[in-house]
């Protein structure tokens, strides 16, 4: 029966294949950041990439890279102040940015929602800049922070920030002025990279002491015994679709499997230049109802949707440049033949 529908499909996918040129960007996929000079790789199966082909190139001092949950691909770029939509990939020296007028904008994360969140480290404060434009006098979506870095949503809908220079974790959700408030986690040194297990535990990296913590409970870590030590400079890690736990060493230009913890990694990825910075991981946008996989139950919701006369659809996934369209067609069900696995 599934093979039978996935023929069907993949037909369908075949008749508006121009959706599918559209698209460079795989499930599964890690791309990484590299601040000199000024790309962006595609780093999935690991390897050297000293002589690697760009995904992305042309962009000014780039930090900060993320995935939307609809898969666009936007980074951050410190010496012009901008985000920039590079979900097409190819040379961005004269593109248009994407948000512009941000102070220092370094990490950037998107909510499932859809909020996308910079932070702005020289600004010491958090912008919500999802709807693009120019944000040079706009309010900050949190203030009165201190070296803004690292940002996650956890699996809850909390909202953490890394403060570089005050050393803790902020629990940033309810946005507004955070000048004196407690921190979800303190005794961090340099808090930069903050992820999330998929069984639910939180991460941060010691950027300068070269650790990971668990911070999940929240608390005082001044004295708590890493998870993760011995690497250089871990200013970013992230858990790739397979529940692996990487770590960019900055100033070695290298990606650490850090998974088994303590003083044991594995090189995942090398020949990255000077300053590799953020991770982000294409997501499963065709796992409708968020249970990992793509399959069956997504295509009866997906279904579901197509007959609906109007509405909000989950399944509406398609769209230019995979941006949802306010419809439930073909597209999307070209989208899903290629993801069902």
């Amino acid at each position: 029966m599934k093979s039978t529908i996935r023929r069907m499909i993949f037909v369908f996918s075949l008749i508006f294949c121009r959706f599918a040129a559209a698209s460079p960007i795989l499930p599964g996929d890690i791309f990484i950041v590299v601040a000199t000079p000024g790309r962006v790789y595609r780093i999935t199966g690991g390897g050297d990439f000293s002589a690697a082909t760009a995904f992305a190139y042309g962009l000014a001092s780039p930090y900060g890279l993320a995935f939307s949950p609809d898969g666009r691909l936007f980074t951050t770029e410190i010496s012009t102040g901008t985000v920039m939509d590079i979900t097409n990939g190819g040379d961005f020296s004269s593109a248009t940015p994407y948000a512009w007028g941000l102070d220092d904008p370094r990490d950037i994360m998107i909510t499932r929602a859809g909020q996308m969140l910079v932070a702005e480290c020289g600004g010491k404060k958090v912008m919500d800049v999802t709807a693009g434009g120019d944000f040079s006098v706009a309010a900050a979506f949190a203030s009165g922070l201190s070296w803004p870095r690292g940002l996650l949503e956890t699996s809850t809908g909390v909202i953490l920030v890394g403060e570089g220079v005050a050393n803790e974790v902020t629990d940033i959700t309810a946005g507004g002025d955070f000048t004196g408030v407690a921190a979800f986690a303190s005794g961090i040194d340099s808090p930069y990279g903050l992820t999330e297990s998929p069984n639910g535990r939180i991460y941060v990296s010691e950027v300068y002491d070269g650790n990971v913590i668990d911070i999940t409970g929240g608390g005082d870590f001044s004295t708590a015994t890493p998870f993760a030590y011995g690497l250089n400079t871990p200013d970013e890690i992230i858990f790739d679709n397979t529940g692996r736990l990487l770590a960019v060493e900055e100033f070695l230009g290298n990606v650490l499997d850090i998974s088994a913890g303590g003083n044991s990694s594995t090189v995942f990825a090398t020949g990255l230049g000077l300053y590799p910075q953020q991770i982000a991981v294409a997501p499963i946008v065709a796992d409708l109802n968020d249970n990992g996989i793509v399959d069956g139950s997504d295509l009866m919701l997906l279904t579901q949707d197509w007959l609906k006369p109007n509405g909000s659809y989950v399944g509406d996934i398609s769209g230019p440049n995979r941006i949802p369209d306010g419809r439930v067609d073909m597209f999307d069900f070209a989208r899903f033949a290629s993801q069902w696995q």
